[in-house]
């Protein structure tokens, strides 16, 4: 049986998929079978924007090509779109198609991890069943409406399942699970140094914040870390950028264990709590070299309403030891958080106009409502009123909504436009890495 893992376009290709590395990983833990993984997204790119590839050849500034690279690729991106909802066929279309049937799969595994994906997906997954070879999608995306030809499968074992059950020969006991990034074409990538995602863990342990939905709702799992260390050295790593939703002290401290004497730089996203600043010397020492630090704002109020479980006295601190160590300070900033009035606004600016000296790249967004949040199932905790749904024909509804009091979405986003030129002073990498933030792992090497 010759199965095929799909990466499908469109999202920006500075790092290789994970899910999809993962997937082939289980799969071949799993079952003797053919199985291969082609990232699509990553050689969509490189076909229609090669001339910005071969320009990143010739040793151009890096984060000015990236800058242009984003440009390009964001006007080239409606159209995608506009073609697949009025029915036609996206540009690339035909190019992605002859690249899987290349390959004769009997089964496509395709893993949509963004809603731009979809675009692309209906029209893959139409025309691979057309051609008689089964399709299985799964991923975090809205599926719904692009699964009426496709197998739609939650997870790992689940997939496991299906093949076997349409002829894949099961091993007997799993093998050791170890990460293989050997299938993608290195220089179909847009970056310098070759930055590796990888996830420890599943869901979040905090699964509190009253916005988010990252976590999914599920169990918080943290998996066996013996794999990481054969991981780094089958595919020669040097640079990570771990994507876990947050990591605790314990699981840190194992991980900077294993990087200790690797040598590689590391990348993770991480709450500001207090108990972290006695080990930060330690993961500096292991090779962290960059954290995305949950701040969201510089107001009490705000932080407790949105359920945070942080203070800012000890964010400060936390940062301040942070970048005293060395270590590169991504603050992520929510402005217009429910019932935010313009005076708290201003005081999360203030917040970091007075801790400019700690804070390296500062990436902002504007609060919106999204379902499965804890602020969508108590709507009226949080002064949400009139929440509607406005359709959409391969996405998942847009949620509209009211609020009972405070700064609403345009008005947030209008304050955040005013101040933007205040936070673009405070930043000390190029701006454009909050759109791949592992790329701050780069910044260095390039002795910007």
């Amino acid at each position: 049986m010759k199965i095929l893992l799909l990466n499908l376009p469109v999202h920006t290709p500075t790092v290789m998929p994970y899910s999809l590395t993962m997937m082939k990983s289980v799969l071949k833990a799993s079952i003797n079978e053919d199985i291969s993984a082609l990232d699509l997204n990553a050689k969509y790119h490189h076909h229609f924007f090669n001339d910005l590839y071969k320009r990143l050849e010739e040793k151009e500034d890096y984060f000015s090509l990236l800058n242009e690279f984003m440009k390009k690729t964001r006007n080239h991106y409606p159209q995608i779109s506009k073609s697949a909802i009025t029915g036609e066929k996206p540009e690339g279309h035909d190019f992605l198609m002859n690249k899987i049937l290349e390959s004769k799969p009997d089964v496509v595994a395709i893993s949509i991890v963004y809603n731009s994906q979809a675009f692309f997906a209906k029209g893959i997954i139409d025309n691979l069943t057309k051609n008689g070879i089964k399709v299985v999608i799964g991923g975090p995306a809205y599926l719904e409406k692009i699964k009426t030809n496709a197998i739609k499968l939650d997870n790992y074992s689940q997939l496991i399942s299906y093949l076997v059950e349409n002829g894949a020969d099961e091993k007997k006991e799993m093998d050791e699970v170890i990460l293989d990034f050997n299938d993608y074409n290195k220089n179909h990538y847009f970056t310098k140094d070759i930055i590796y995602p990888i996830r420890t863990s599943s869901s979040c342990p905090y699964k509190k914040c009253a916005f988010c939905t990252h976590h999914g709702n599920i169990k918080y799992e943290e998996y066996d870390l013996s794999y990481l260390k054969k991981t780094i050295q089958k595919n020669n790593i040097k640079k990570i950028c771990f994507i876990d939703d947050d990591l605790t002290n314990p699981r840190l401290e194992k991980i900077s264990n294993i990087l200790m004497n690797l040598e590689v730089k590391w990348w993770c996203q991480l709450r500001p709590l207090p108990q972290i600043m006695k080990i930060l010397p330690k993961l500096k020492k292991s090779g962290l070299h960059s954290v995305a630090w949950g701040i969201e704002s510089g107001n009490q109020r705000i932080l407790d309403y949105m359920k945070k479980g942080t203070n800012t006295d000890d964010i400060k601190k936390v940062i301040t030891k942070s970048s005293e160590l060395g270590i590169k300070n991504t603050v992520y900033i929510m402005f217009g958080f429910l019932s935010e009035t313009e005076s708290e606004f201003i005081d999360t600016i203030k917040f970091l106009e007075e801790n400019s000296n700690y804070i390296d790249l500062i990436s902002p967004a504007v609060f919106g409502l999204q379902d499965g949040s804890p602020a969508y199932s108590s709507p009226n905790e949080y002064g949400i009123k009139n929440i509607h749904l406005e359709k959409r024909t391969l996405l998942g509804d847009k949620i509209e909504y009211d609020i009972s009091k405070g700064l609403d979405q345009k008005q947030a986003s209008k304050l955040k436009k005013k101040y933007n030129g205040t936070m673009y002073k405070i930043n000390k990498v190029p701006k454009i890495i909050n759109s791949c933030k592992e790329q701050i792992l780069n910044y260095d090497s390039l002795n910007i």
